[in-house]
């Protein structure tokens, strides 16, 4: 018989951790990171903010970066799966809260964990179709990244939402069931 995924590895103080890591790393990664450097190079169009772009505009964007300008989309790229697995290990602890302690961690609301996979999944296919654009500059390839954005961002936006909501409801489900217990003792 197979065990069950442990969704509890983020719960107390790890999950406390977890956010302050992940808010730490966000706050270097778009601040003086590769990410902010980035953004911050005169000339450079961020893709992956426009949602969806198509193969002739991803070869455009790139040409624009010169060997300097690649190296750095190259190091961005890297420190980006850091910051796409703690985003997806944030939004799975958000859900995995609220539905602990709303209790229903065992009914089909769990289907609600694999959004943050899905979003992890198409994250990693755009970076790597970046990836190959920097070194073909391939418009099929550029395609590809515009197409995999898009379903990033799919995954992405919905995760926001219902992460923090899962989070406020799980807060307000522990605090009820804590002052319940409490008149009770009493």
């Amino acid at each position: 018989m197979s065990k069950p995924h442990d969704y509890h590895r983020f719960s107390g103080w790890r999950l406390v951790v977890l956010l302050l890591v992940f808010a730490l790393y966000t706050t270097w990664f778009i601040g003086p990171g590769y990410f902010g450097q980035l953004v911050r190079l005169e000339g450079y169009e961020f893709l992956q903010g426009r949602g969806f772009y198509t193969g002739a505009e991803a070869v455009a964007a790139i040409e624009g970066l010169d060997a300097a300008g690649r190296r750095l989309k190259y190091t961005e790229l890297g420190f980006d799966l850091i910051y796409m697995v703690l985003q997806t290990f944030v939004f799975e602890a958000l859900i995995a809260f609220g539905l602990r302690h709303l209790r229903w961690l065992k009914t089909h609301w769990r289907w609600l964990l694999l959004l943050p996979m899905g979003y992890l999944f198409f994250d990693i296919l755009e970076d790597s179709a970046l990836a190959l654009l920097l070194s073909t500059e391939s418009k099929l390839i550029g395609s590809f990244a515009g197409v995999f954005t898009a379903a990033k961002m799919a995954f992405f936006l919905p995760c926001i939402p219902i992460s923090l909501g899962f989070a406020i409801t799980g807060c307000v489900a522990f605090f009820l069931r804590k002052g319940k217990a409490a008149d009770g003792s009493s």
